[in-house]
């Protein structure tokens, strides 16, 4: 897991201040990964990128952003639950991803469950079945006001050789059976409205196996990012992120 980031927003501000190269502010370390390859690959290569540690504190760095006005400054960040509820107003300059978060972007445009075999894919299938059932639950809990655990790994919901959900988690979430259309609605766009990293984590689940050849050891949903990001393909959903980035920075004007 990535280190947190320790760095408070007032550090973050004064980074800015001092900054004489443009700046791709995200959310986290892993988000690093992602967009440090994604700025290589479009041809961004006199920026930096500069890791928040987290939604609350990037978009509390944008509100401060009439204090480095010198630097081209661009904010990436994960919808996450607005993806439901809806981009909470004053944030219309920053760049959301498509998706729940920048790891769904990267998962839809990868298509990496063509590497599971026939019967793996049935598996697969029924278990996005549970966790989408289980998700839909989650949004209507946060959309009711509540607060939800989402910090779950996907082996906590449905453990490793099972296809439904565990009912001693449910019994501990307080899981309750939601709407049919919501539950279906997610299920028809998982690859962008369920948390990207228990896919992630899923899909790390089949890869693991010996027939699909990667060390077993080694791969995590970490190391499934970095495969992803060179699946050759064309990549709409983080392309359209970077070419967002460039615009921002193309378009500012520094002010005294």
């Amino acid at each position: 897991m990535p280190t947190p980031n320790p760095m408070t927003v007032e550090h973050l501000v004064g980074v800015l201040r001092r900054a004489r190269k443009p700046n791709i502010v995200v959310e986290g370390d892993d988000d690093v990964i992602i967009y440090r390859e994604l700025t290589r690959r479009i041809g961004i290569l006199e920026v930096v990128l500069l890791s928040s540690g987290g939604r609350e504190k990037l978009l509390q760095v944008y509100e401060r952003r009439s204090e480095f006005p010198q630097v081209p400054v661009a904010f990436i960040a994960d919808q996450d639950m607005w993806l439901f509820s809806g981009i909470e107003p004053d944030y219309d300059d920053v760049i959301w991803t498509n998706g729940y978060s920048i790891e769904n972007d990267l998962y839809s445009d990868a298509e990496l469950e063509r590497l599971l075999n026939e019967n793996e894919t049935a598996e697969h299938q029924r278990i996005l079945d549970a966790i989408s059932t289980w998700f839909a639950f989650a949004v209507e809990e946060y959309l009711a006001g509540n607060a939800p655990n989402l910090d779950l790994h996907c082996d906590e919901m449905v453990p490793p050789g099972e296809t439904e959900l565990d009912a001693d988690f449910c019994a501990r979430q307080g899981f309750r059976t939601p709407d049919v259309e919501r539950a279906q609605q997610i299920r028809n766009t998982y690859q962008l409205l369920l948390r990207g990293k228990q896919l992630f984590q899923l899909l790390v689940r089949f890869l693991s196996k010996p027939t699909h050849g990667f060390e077993k050891a080694s791969l995590n949903d970490y190391a499934l990012y970095n495969f992803a990001l060179r699946m050759p393909k064309q990549s709409p959903l983080l392309d359209r992120l970077m070419e967002k980035v460039k615009d921002k920075i193309a378009a500012h004007k520094p002010t005294s």
